[in-house]
């Protein structure tokens, strides 16, 4: 530390010699009514030119003008209308640019159909900017009218794979093209804006949430709201923002839903709502189960059995027992015959025994 203060010392002293040099060089130069005193007076140390150099000294001055570059517009592809001319209304305030030369300037940054559009119109349109630009805008303007632009604006909802940063910058976009279009502008634009995002964000929890964090701040904007919409995506999933969704059938997200472990509660939402949305999950998952199990009952009914048939069934074609006529495949055997023929084996025994009983005797 020591040495180094002194080593500033010491540079300090020489400075102060170098100083004291340079004046009294000046001081000679002055008093000779020499003409290198310009001279002297910018050169460094160690380089003081004589006192009788006459050498003159000449300044020059370079001046680097703004240049902004302006796109070019042909009216079908590239940059739109709107953009294309703030952007050309720039470059003419860059440069300062006359009303003539706005006009010129216009005309050397249109190519295609655009350029022959004004090419083949009257001089004085065609010299005045303002109405350059204005036939211009009439042309390759948005054709659609206002209520289809709010249209579009309030139907716009977060779509499935769409980023809560894509969702933002395509209401900004619609939210524009309303603006141009309005006759009188939209004072309200901003709160449009911000209740447009917060109202058809996809995740119901998410939402939610939004909605409390606009009743906290009624003063935030879109802006502000997307970035809190994107810290809780990020503290309320463990791998951070998912970048893109994609989506499952009702039923597989319910069982993904239930059969996944348990996570902690989102941010912002109480334990007593967490554990009653996990309870209403498993009620709801029960009931599909159950419909499932009906659906596949019903689609595969079970075939019935057979009753066994007993040897009450009697046949009515060969009166056998053990199954119907309809599957009978023996000989007709007539009721009277079946009679005949069960009867005349006890007739046989009562005359045999009559028979011995007479020889007995």
């Amino acid at each position: 530390m020591e040495e180094e203060l002194q080593q500033l010392r010491d540079l300090v002293a020489q400075l102060k010699a170098d100083n004291e040099q340079l004046r009294r060089d000046r001081g000679a130069v002055l008093e000779s009514g020499g003409g290198g005193a310009a001279s002297a007076s910018f050169a460094p140390a160690g380089c003081i030119p004589n006192v009788g150099s006459q050498a003159a000294v000449t300044e020059h001055l370079v001046v680097v003008p703004r240049d902004r570059k302006c796109p070019m517009f042909n009216g079908r592809t590239g940059i739109n209308i709107s953009e294309w001319v703030e952007e050309v209304q720039a470059c003419m305030r860059a440069r300062h640019l006359s009303v003539a030369d706005q006009a010129f300037f216009i005309f050397d940054h249109l190519e295609g159909e655009a350029r022959e559009e004004i090419k083949f119109r009257p001089n004085s349109e065609r010299g005045d900017p303002a109405r350059v630009l204005t036939i211009l805008k009439e042309l390759y303007g948005n054709a659609q009218s206002y209520v289809t632009l709010q249209q579009a604006f309030f139907s716009r909802r977060q779509r499935e794979g769409e980023t809560l940063q894509e969702f933002s910058l395509a209401l900004m976009a619609l939210m524009e093209q309303v603006k141009q279009s309005a006759p009188d502008g939209m004072r309200n634009a901003e709160v449009l804006l911000r209740d447009q995002f917060v109202e058809h964000v996809a995740d119901s929890a998410l939402r939610r949430e939004l909605k409390q964090y606009v009743r906290r701040v009624p003063t935030a904007t879109l802006l502000e709201v997307r970035g809190e919409a994107i810290r809780w995506e990020r503290e309320g999933f463990p791998g951070g923002v998912r970048d893109r969704g994609y989506s499952h059938p009702s039923a597989y997200g319910f069982q993904c839903g239930v059969r996944t472990s348990p996570r902690s509660a989102p941010v912002g939402m109480p334990e007593s709502e967490w554990h009653e949305l996990k309870e209403l999950l498993k009620r709801q998952q029960e009931q599909l189960n159950q419909l499932t199990e009906t659906v596949v009952s019903l689609q595969n009914p079970r075939r019935g059995v057979r009753p066994s048939r007993a040897g009450s069934v009697i046949c009515r074609r060969c009166q056998q027992p053990g199954h119907f006529a309809r599957e009978c495949t023996g000989e007709r055997v007539s009721r009277r015959t079946r009679a005949g023929s069960d009867s005349g084996p006890p007739r046989t025994a009562v005359g045999n025994h009559l028979s011995a009983t007479q020889s007995g005797n």
